[in-house]
């Protein structure tokens, strides 16, 4: 019984990508966008995971627009 249910919860899990709210992150320097998870958004901060990846980056709202950066890089996303 507890491998049926362990069983459930991983193909429970396995699709949770599809659901997940998602964003387009841009490089400022580059210009070149990637796919991101949106893990939390508000008025204040958005935190992304690049689609494929484990990365994960924070941004604070400034000028209407989401603002941060990852190993020297940064980059702009409008949350939507």
């Amino acid at each position: 019984m507890g491998h049926r249910f362990e069983s459930c919860r991983a193909h429970h899990f396995e699709g949770i990508s599809d659901i997940m709210q998602k964003t387009i992150i841009q490089n400022i320097e580059t210009g070149i966008t990637k796919n991101c998870d949106i893990l939390k958004k508000n008025d204040r901060i958005l935190e992304v995971i690049l689609e494929g990846t484990t990365i994960k980056i924070l941004l604070k709202k400034h000028n209407h627009k989401y603002i941060g950066k990852f190993k020297e890089m940064e980059f702009v996303s409008t949350g939507d």
